[in-house]
C-alpha cells in the first residue's frame, strides 16, 4: 500500500482510498485530488493490485494507517469502497462513496465462479476483459487504461467474494454516486445497501472522475464529505 499526502494548508483531513488498479499519477485520480485538496489535506491510498486476501492486504493497512488521524473525512471508489466498508475507524465524520465495488454481476453463472475461485493458484491469468473508456469513463485516458490490471487470479476472485459477502450493514454517514450503466461493479449491490435518497446518480462510466458529467457533481461530492447525507 502506498500514501502520497497532498498538503496545502488545509485544517481538515480526507482519507482517499483509491480503487484497484487506480494511481495518483492518473490524470483524472489528480484531477479528483486536486479538487479535494481545495478543501482538505488529502491522503491518497494506493492499494496493492494482486493480493490473496482482502483484510489483510486491503482492510488492516488502510485502518492501521487511519490510526494516526484524528477527525478525517472518508472518499473511496470502486475497491476503496469494498475495503473501508469492512473498516472500523475511530474519528470518521462522513463516507462518501464513488461506485463501491460492493457486488459483481458476472457473465458467467455462479457455479462456474465458483469453480475458478476455488483453485488454489495465486497467479494472475483470468482476464479482466480489457474494458474500453467507455466503460471505464469518457475522459479515461490511454495511460491510465494501460495501467488497468488486465488479469486476476482465483485467489483474488475467492477473497474479493468472500468480503462481498460478509459485508457489515451500511453506515448512517454514508453516501454513494454511481451510475446505473456501470459495467465493472454492479449498481444493483448499491442499492441494496443504501436507501435511494442516499444515493446520488450520474451519467457517465465507473469513474465519476473520468466522466465528462464529473463537474456537475464534484461540488456535491464535496459538501457531502462535510454535511453527509444531508448534501444530497
Amino acid at each position: 500500500m502506498q500514501v502520497r499526502v497532498y498538503d496545502d494548508g488545509a485544517e481538515r483531513d480526507c482519507l482517499f482510498v483509491l480503487g484497484w488498479g487506480n494511481r495518483c499519477r492518473h490524470e483524472n485520480v489528480q484531477w479528483l485530488v486536486d479538487r479535494v485538496a481545495e478543501r482538505y489535506r488529502v491522503h491518497a491510498v494506493e492499494l496493492p493490485t494482486h493480493i490473496t486476501d482482502v483484510r489483510q492486504e486491503w482492510v488492516t493497512p488502510v485502518r492501521e494507517y487511519a490510526e494516526d488521524l484524528d477527525e478525517f473525512a472518508l472518499l473511496a471508489h470502486s475497491a476503496g469502497g469494498l475495503t473501508t466498508a469492512h473498516a472500523d475507524f475511530d474519528g470518521v465524520t462522513n463516507r462518501v462513496y464513488l461506485s463501491p465495488w460492493w457486488g459483481s454481476d458476472f457473465p458467467l453463472p455462479d457455479p462456474v465462479v465458483d469453480a475458478i475461485a476455488s483453485l488454489p493458484v495465486s497467479k494472475p491469468f483470468i482476464p479482466t476483459g480489457g474494458l474500453e473508456a467507455e466503460a471505464i469513463g469518457n475522459l479515461a485516458t490511454a495511460a491510465q487504461l494501460a495501467d488497468g490490471p488486465d488479469a486476476a487470479s482465483p485467489a483474488f476472485l475467492r477473497t474479493t467474494r468472500r468480503a462481498h459477502a460478509t459485508l457489515p450493514p451500511a453506515r448512517e454517514n454514508a453516501v454513494a454516486f454511481c451510475t446505473l450503466t456501470d459495467e465493472v461493479v454492479d449498481p444493483r449491490a448499491i442499492g441494496a445497501r443504501l436507501s435511494a435518497d442516499r444515493i446520488r446518480l450520474y451519467d457517465g462510466g465507473h469513474e465519476l472522475f473520468s466522466s465528462s458529467s464529473r463537474d456537475r457533481h464534484v461540488d456535491t461530492v464535496l459538501d457531502a464529505l462535510t454535511d453527509g447525507p444531508a448534501a444530497l
